[in-house]
């Protein structure tokens, strides 16, 4: 079985040396660098990998890599797909064989994030068809371009014991692209959920609001927009930017998947602002009930730290249930056991709990 590790570049010095040394295993080692003006060409060869300078314009993302995956070998076997950001785990390799079979097109690893390569905190964490067979795979989209099967029969597989890393550099100025690329892509195809999504968050981080709410409400209008997770997203989102119909768009997330703990930390801000301290209860309670993340890249590592167990305390004390109060608090404290105004919240609630009366706690 052949293995050859492709990508394309762009001034990923910074990247070079990990990047290659992670997927030394590979029986191939190829890069399609863009222009690069940076020392990523000579490092990439110093280190064994194969180069190729392309050129494509007008710029598309996916035009870019489907040349890289021309660049690959007609021998081999299984290509795996990996920027420049991303690097591979030890023993990945006896990973993938073990896991693909004879009839196998297409493997899902699980991608991972990191603040830093060094990190042993993971972001978060989610499935990716990050490796494929040699032939009957093309990349689509001018940008999130999706790898697509142009055979006749797929056969895909997961292998969430073989995991890519990624630590993704901010600071790139390909970033400035996405935004009429993704104009681009979804007037290529309107129907694309993925894409139209993808568009109204871009359009919300550019400030664009107005747009990004009409591009919110069209996605959830396509008929393929059918999965829970990402609905939820958008009406969060359109929560944050519809001002007085906050709330509105904040339930209907909570009804299209109640299983994310976002949505109830979400509702719980939103509920201690207005004081409603019997709702704040009930939002704290459902989100500290949902003690499973959902796998997806729309995780959110905030939605699991101190902050609802702190909002639920607070509840709690308002309503004058000082035996959750001081539970709550506790766990509170347990989740940032250096914050002071958590340390001084929970010693008030002891000393109510145990008939000393007192002024007042923060909740910021």
């Amino acid at each position: 079985m052949k293995i050859a590790v492709y990508t394309i570049a762009l001034n990923e010095a910074a990247h070079v040396e990990r990047w290659a040394k992670s997927a030394v295993d590979a029986d191939y080692r190829i890069v399609a660098d863009t222009g690069s003006t940076d020392d990523t060409v000579p490092l990439l060869r110093e280190l064994g990998v194969n180069v190729y300078n392309i050129a494509v314009r007008p710029w598309r993302f996916d035009d870019a890599r489907n040349a890289a995956m021309a660049l690959i070998p007609s021998d081999v076997d299984i290509c795996c797909t990996m920027d420049m950001d991303r690097w591979l785990e030890p023993d990945w390799r006896n990973k993938l064989e073990t896991a693909w079979e004879s009839d196998t097109t297409a493997l899902f690893c699980r991608t991972a994030y990191k603040t830093d390569e060094k990190s042993s905190n993971e972001l978060r964490s989610w499935p990716t068809k990050n490796f494929h067979s040699r032939w009957g795979y093309r990349f689509r989209r001018p940008v999130h371009e999706a790898l697509v099967y142009t055979g006749d029969r797929e056969k895909e597989v997961s292998c969430l014991d073989l995991t890519m890393y990624e630590a993704q550099d901010l600071t790139k100025s390909t970033r400035r692209q996405y935004l009429p690329l993704m104009q681009l892509a979804q007037k290529e195809d309107p129907s694309d959920p993925q894409i139209c999504f993808w568009l109204a968050r871009e359009l919300m981080w550019a400030g664009q609001d107005l747009q990004s709410a009409e591009m919110f409400k069209n996605y959830l209008l396509l008929p393929k927009s059918t999965w829970c997770d990402e609905r939820a997203e958008a009406m969060r989102h359109l929560a944050n930017i519809s001002g007085e119909n906050r709330h509105h768009w904040l339930d209907k997330a909570r009804q299209e998947a109640p299983y994310r703990r976002e949505i109830w930390r979400d509702l719980a801000e939103y509920y201690h602002d207005q004081q409603d301290w019997l709702n704040l209860f009930w939002a704290c309670t459902n989100g500290i009930d949902r003690t499973r993340r959902t796998g997806s890249y729309l995780d959110e590592e905030w939605a699991w730290n101190f902050r609802l167990y702190d909002l639920g305390a607070i509840a709690a004390w308002r309503l004058n249930v000082m035996e959750r109060a001081v539970e709550w608090g506790k766990q509170a404290l347990d989740r940032d056991p250096d914050n002071g105004r958590l340390k001084a919240n929970l010693a008030f609630f002891l000393r109510k709990r145990d008939g000393f009366d007192d002024s007042s706690v923060s909740s910021s």
